[in-house]
């Protein structure tokens, strides 16, 4: 291991071999401390790269920044994001990895600069290019057991001069970001159900709490729609275990097209079960989404392909405030019995709690 340490160091020294290191130390310690910790702070992908994106750029002060990660079957880099006159953006693009440049950057596992080829805002390293042109920093992200798990590029001056420490630095950067990358994925499995990909029940339940710790602290409001997929059973026994599951997919996604991105968690419960979180949400405002999905859900085709299946959803809307900040517990029996109401009261439809002993109909 030591032997191979060395070997690295001397390869990043061999492409920063004419530079001197740079004044400030200190400080850039300090500043690398932070960014890394920075990096290894999050578990929101979006914003783990968002981050990323910006503290690259502050320590290389590149033009352009990408970073890529490879698929599971290490064939494609895909574009996670590209940062550009200040802002990032996330187009939705991939690239080979076999017999390319960037493929050869990450098998050598080395900071390094190459030619520069631009495609659309993501620079790329180039097999050639004039020596006045810009040029491309390329930082293999390698991650747990010395494996690459992606690339970030970085577009930067004909002739910028990287000292030996400063290549360090991005050494110790890049790797901070591909180990938290990879802890972002672990993360991901964890909270997000497989069949479904919503969020799993005990996020939900670690999400619900904190809501409401908050409405103890502050004034504000929580609603949370609880569904449940009407005589699901049925499925399951007319057509098979596997259909049961393309239809659940399929309500999951119905939900997400209709829901307000970023203001409404959505969880399967257990089952055909399926809870909303609405932070701040008005029980109107709860009341008119449960609704729509309802009418939707009831007017929507589900199917595996082989046969059309007509399916309706009934659901329970609950909600509390600053005012009572009641119990996750008691909050999820509120929407329950109102589930329990629109279920005996004729399904595929809407029930609002009004009080724990008396649900009544909107």
């Amino acid at each position: 291991m030591e032997k191979q340490t060395q070997t690295e160091a001397e390869s990043t020294s061999g492409v920063f071999a004419d530079c001197q290191l740079g004044a400030g130390f200190d400080e850039e310690f300090f500043l690398l401390n932070f960014g890394t910790r920075l990096l290894t702070a999050f578990t929101d992908r979006e914003i783990l790269i968002d981050i990323a994106l910006e503290t690259l750029a502050d320590f290389s002060q590149g033009k352009r920044i990408a970073i890529m990660s490879l698929d599971e079957q290490n064939k494609t880099l895909e574009i996670d994001g590209v940062f550009f006159q200040r802002q990032s953006s996330r187009p939705q693009m991939s690239f080979p990895v076999e017999k390319t440049v960037a493929g050869k950057w990450m098998s050598q596992k080395t900071v390094g600069v190459a030619p520069l080829i631009l495609e659309g805002e993501v620079p790329l390293p180039a097999e050639s290019g004039r020596p006045e042109d810009s040029q491309c920093l390329c930082l293999p992200l390698i991650g747990s057991s010395f494996r690459p798990v992606g690339l970030a590029t970085i577009e930067i001056p004909a002739g910028r001069c990287f000292d030996f420490f400063e290549a360090q630095q991005l050494r110790v950067l890049s790797t901070a970001l591909a180990v938290s990358l990879e802890n972002t994925k672990l993360f991901s499995r964890v909270i997000h159900d497989s069949l479904t990909n919503l969020y799993t029940r005990r996020f939900y339940e670690i999400r619900v709490e904190e809501e409401i710790a908050k409405l103890r602290r502050n004034s504000g409001r929580l609603s949370i729609i609880l569904f449940d997929l009407d005589q699901f059973k049925n499925i399951n026994d007319s057509f098979g275990h596997l259909t049961g599951d393309e239809v659940l997919r399929q309500f999951a996604a119905l939900m997400l097209d209709h829901v307000r991105k970023g203001s409404t968690l959505i969880s399967r419960y257990g089952g055909e079960e399926f809870i909303l979180l609405m932070p701040d949400a008005r029980v109107e405002e709860a009341l008119r989404l449960a609704e729509r999905i309802v009418s939707l859900c009831a007017s929507h085709e589900f199917g595996d392909g082989r046969r059309k299946i007509q399916m309706t959803v009934s659901g329970g809307v609950a909600f509390t405030d600053h005012t009572e900040a009641v119990s996750q517990t008691e909050l999820f029996e509120r929407a329950d019995q109102a589930l329990y109401e629109a279920k005996h009261s004729g399904r595929n439809r809407v029930v609002v709690w009004k009080n724990i002993s008396a649900p009544y109909r909107m």
